[in-house]
């Protein structure tokens, strides 16, 4: 509705905000939705404005489980991850080598997602209209040291001395699961799926920002007949969102090399199924 005022989110900035994107709390789903409500397992374009300037954005419903989420992610938009990480840089910082000394001790300490009060950095988050939604600086803490840092992660130097905290891109993979199950996996976002035909013996191999969105049982994947009976997934981390479809053709590769392809790709032919993927590259 035009002109009405959504309540607003007063954010901590932690590490999901400077990383990925940011959850929102089950009692403002309705504000943030501002009367054009998403449906489960779908998501819409936003713009976040920032000091006069549109970023893109996603506004995504989504559930692991019986768990569902609300969330704005913009993980795949450099340009707003370096506005946040420039404005709120000791937070980004202290956040950063907090990681990092958590992971040399290994035991015996527990890692903080979130600073304490005397350095915690928030910024408010505004919903505006269903396409818009508004951040404004609340808490910035400032010292000597800002300009330099935030030339440094300017120049993307915090990433590289800080870049072994990223030792996994999957931070799940399912087992094989039968097709008459797919709807409860259906919301699954940011996936490599499988899918494979045991009687015919195929294998599909395919990317998702949603499952279900992407995929849907009985029906035809390239090449892949329209009866398969099983799959499974990787849930890439949200970090590495960016990089979905290198990892899909990546995954493709790799399989091609070990099972019979239409592409005449070099194969060692290990087992009798065949990879029935059409569009990707040989390289």
């Amino acid at each position: 509705m035009k002109g009405k005022q959504y309540q607003a989110i007063y954010k901590k900035v932690d590490r999901s905000t400077l990383a990925w994107g940011i959850t929102i709390p089950k009692h403002l789903y309705k504000d943030f939705q501002a009367g054009k409500p998403l449906k489960l397992g779908t998501s819409r374009h936003i713009n976040i404005l920032w000091d006069r300037k549109k970023y893109s954005a996603k506004l995504n419903h989504s559930a692991t489980g019986h768990q569902k989420y609300l969330q704005i992610r913009y993980d795949t938009n450099q340009d707003l991850l370096k506005k946040l990480r420039k404005t709120f840089i000791q937070s980004y910082v202290i956040l950063k080598s907090q990681k990092e000394l958590f992971d040399a001790t290994e035991e015996g300490r527990q890692f903080r997602s979130q600073l304490s009060g005397g350095q915690q950095e928030v910024f408010i988050v505004q919903p505006i209209d269903p396409e818009t939604v508004k951040f404004v600086v609340f808490i910035q803490i400032r010292n000597e040291w800002n300009a330099l840092f935030q030339r440094l992660a300017d120049e993307n130097v915090f990433s590289w001395l800080f870049d072994n905290e990223k030792k996994y891109l999957v931070s799940r993979s399912t087992d094989w699961i039968r097709v008459k199950d797919f709807n409860k996996h259906k919301h699954a976002n940011n996936v490599i799926y499988y899918l494979a035909h045991t009687k015919k013996k195929l294998l599909y191999i395919g990317k998702a920002e949603t499952l279900g969105t992407r995929v849907r049982p009985g029906r035809h994947h390239q090449n892949m007949l329209a009866d398969w009976d099983l799959f499974r997934y990787d849930v890439i981390k949200p970090e590495f969102s960016n990089i979905l479809e290198r990892l899909e053709d990546h995954t493709i590769r790799a399989f091609a090399s070990i099972l019979r392809n239409d592409k005449d790709y070099s194969s060692l032919h290990l087992s009798s199924y065949k990879l029935v993927n059409s569009n990707w590259k040989k390289l």
